[in-house]
Parts: C-alpha cells; structure tokens; sequence
C-alpha cells in the first residue's frame, strides 16, 4: 500500500457523498405518501415520532403514552401496530438499517486506499451524527434482544467480507486462512472502535473528542488514518517461496486466484 501523503492531506469533496440522512424526515414523508395504504401511512406516521423523540434523547425509548399524546391517537391504534415499545423500536432500526443499505455513495472512478477508506468512513459519520439516536438505540436493544444482537452480528460479518474481497482483488491474490483470520480480527477492532468513537462523540457528547473533532468529517478523517495504517500489512500480497528457494509474490502463483 502506498503512503498516499498528498491524499492523506486532502478530503474529497462534498458532492462526492451521499447528502446527510434524517431519518425522521424520510418516515414523515411516506406517512404522507397517499399511494400508500392507510394502515402503513399511520404506522409510518407512528415511526417518524419515535425516531424524532431519539434525536433529543438519543437511545431512550418514549413511553406509548407519550407517543399517543404527540400522536393524537388512540391507545388501540398503537397495539394494532406494535405490541409494546421494543417491538417499535426494532421494527425502527430494522427499516432504519434497511434503507441506508440501499443508499449508495457516488464515486468518480478508480480511489486510492486511502480515499476509498474516507470516503466510507466521511458518510458512516455524517449519517451517524444525523441520526445519532437510531444508532444509540440499535446498540442498546443489541444488549438484551437476540433478534437485534444477530442482525448486528450478521451486519459486521458483511462489512468485514465485502472488505477482505475488495482488498484481495487490490491486491491480486487471495487470503490464506491464517492471513484471512488475522484480517477478519483486525476489522472488527476497527470497526468496534469506530462505533464506539462515534457513540463517544455524539450520542454522550465527550468534551475532548468535541473539542478534538468539532465536525463529523473531522471525525472521519481521523477514523480513517487508523484503519489506513492498520490494513497497510495485509494489501501487500504475502511471499512464499519459489522452485530456487528465492521469496516471490503468491500471486504470481498461476494456481493463485
């Protein structure tokens, strides 16, 4: 992996991101969809309060009575819906996760390591300051909801192959076991560490990490000089040994895909 000095220097521009996601605002608006039936506007409608509340106090669930007062519905409307506030806030981070998935950053051709790395990590932080109280509250429910605890496990396990497939490709030769393992452990480190950062940051607002980082970009750039050094190792293809006893890249094995 090269150092990328002059990129490491730079952030790429605003328009290569994908616009900060609010996402109260996406759920108000298919409340309002008359396409939709009415059953699903209500529901949406439902959605949008509980995910606005967040915002204020990220991670805390309102209580229903305070959704139906703010509603303006019935405590009957609500249970033909949900069955209680955890069903609500898993249906939430599940249409939450749902809808960033499909959200695509637009990029302009061929990246270096380092700027694909920031790119990645500029939208994970613009969208997580944006909705700061969805992410709080999908790490809560993780600790005491095995549904919540499996989607998380199954989401990291996706962003960890999708990475290792991206650099095997960057690369030219794949991982050995050994390697891949090692890999696989340093990612989820890394992505811990991020999750974490981010909670630090803008969910219990720590005064040194907002002094530190005053802006979610900020943040990323930072994020993303410890990932770039710490997969710096493993985009070097590994050496093994040829016919004359000399090192050589594996993936000039022609048996090496």
């Amino acid at each position: 992996m090269r150092h990328d000095r002059e990129i490491q220097g730079s952030e790429p521009e605003w328009s290569e991101f994908v616009p900060p996601l609010f996402f109260e605002e996406v759920l108000a608006l298919w409340s309002r969809e008359r396409t939709r039936p009415k059953r699903e506007r209500t529901r949406y409608m439902l959605l949008s309060i509980v995910a606005r509340h967040l915002r204020t106090a990220p991670g805390k669930l309102m209580t229903v009575e305070a959704l139906l007062d703010e509603a303006g519905l019935s405590r009957g409307t609500f249970y033909n819906h949900f069955k209680d506030m955890d069903e609500c806030a898993v249906v939430l981070v599940n249409l939450f996760f749902e809808h960033v998935t499909h959200r695509r950053t637009v990029t302009k051709g061929p990246r270096s390591s380092y700027e694909a790395i920031l790119i990645a990590n500029t939208d994970y932080c613009r969208a997580y300051e944006a909705n700061a109280g969805v992410y709080s509250l999908f790490s809560e429910l993780a600790t005491r909801n095995p549904e919540v605890l499996r989607m998380r496990e199954r989401m990291n396990s996706e962003w960890v192959d999708r990475i290792i497939a991206v650099v095997a490709r960057r690369r030219g030769q794949s991982f050995d076991k050994e390697e891949r393992g090692k890999f696989e452990g340093v990612l989820r480190l890394l992505i811990a560490m991020t999750i974490e950062s981010l909670r630090e940051r803008f969910v219990h607002g720590d005064a040194l990490l907002c002094r530190s980082f005053p802006t979610a970009d900020s943040l990323a750039k930072a994020l993303s000089d410890q990932w770039y050094y710490a997969m710096a190792e493993f985009e070097r293809p590994s050496q093994s040994c040829g016919e004359d006893g000399t090192a050589r890249p594996a993936g000039n094995d022609p048996g090496v895909r």
